[in-house]
């Protein structure tokens, strides 16, 4: 079989509100997530095998358990197919709030469906995906959508193009650790959904500039830029622009201090072009 090469694309959390703690130990949450053109790409091919062989070029992934390998499991366990061979060339930064891990299992499902001709619906993925993570189904669905439940209501919303430079520190936030110093004290009341259109509130970004002041630092020196935003656990921080000049301006002013990069909003995507 030939190889197929997907892009896995990453995500920005436009905002970000925690509603309560739930009985499942997930949380409620209230988000408008939106798909931008920053991606990893995953290589698949079928191997003369029963198993799968997983390779990466991050050495910050347990190359035995990660979320692609998760992926592959719940398949197989659900279906009967043939041993594959995935590459994941890393390029979104982990614990950076970009949704990487779940966008690489995501695409992991979609390539799988397709390489073994398994006709599985979309909505029967996104149902299957739950398992994996909270944001998995939102990276089946694509482009910009309003998040609830603990991720898994996904609702297709339009949203203006938008130009986005992300600043990415030299930091690794666990998603796990942020959401385990959430207090009650940090709970929002439920919006409506132009009211959270408008929101550029997270919920997070009070304990992130807390644990980690050169966050803080990082954040004060961007604001002339603009308002600055953080993009779901962190430590990604954000300017948005309406247009690619402002944008392409800023990246250049930044850049000389910040690692930065400059990327646009994504209506819809299809990761086997």
């Amino acid at each position: 079989m030939q190889l197929l090469n997907c892009k896995s694309f990453a995500k920005l959390n436009l905002c970000l509100h925690i509603l309560d703690r739930r009985k499942d130990g997930y949380h409620n949450l209230e988000s408008i997530f939106c798909a931008i053109d920053f991606y990893d790409m995953l290589s698949f091919q079928k191997n003369n095998s029963t198993k799968l062989n997983f390779k990466t070029n991050s050495n910050q992934i347990d190359s035995t358990y990660n979320l692609v390998t998760k992926a592959y499991d719940v398949i197989s366990n659900l279906y009967d197919i043939e041993g594959v061979d995935i590459f994941l060339d890393k390029q979104i930064p982990i614990g950076s709030g970009l949704g990487g891990g779940s966008s690489n299992a995501a695409v992991t499902l979609l390539a799988l469906n397709d390489i073994f001709k398994l006709n599985i619906s979309k909505g029967n993925l996104m149902k299957i995906s739950e398992d994996i993570g909270a944001d998995v189904p939102f990276f089946i669905n694509g482009g910009a959508a309003y998040i609830g439940g603990k991720g898994e209501i996904v609702n297709n919303i339009s949203v203006d193009k938008k130009y986005f430079v992300l600043i990415l520190p030299n930091l690794k936030i666990s998603t796990k650790d942020m959401y385990a110093s959430l207090s009650s004290e940090d709970f929002m009341t439920q919006y409506s959904l132009d009211e959270l259109m408008a929101s550029n509130i997270n919920s997070f970004e009070k304990i992130a500039m807390s644990k980690y002041p050169s966050l803080k630092e990082t954040k004060y020196w961007l604001s002339a830029f603009g308002s600055v935003r953080m993009s779901g656990t962190g430590s990604t921080l954000y300017i948005e622009y309406d247009n690619y000049e402002g944008a392409l301006e800023a990246n250049k002013e930044i850049g000389r201090k910040y690692k930065s990069l400059m990327v646009s909003s994504l209506e819809s995507y299809d990761i086997f072009s």
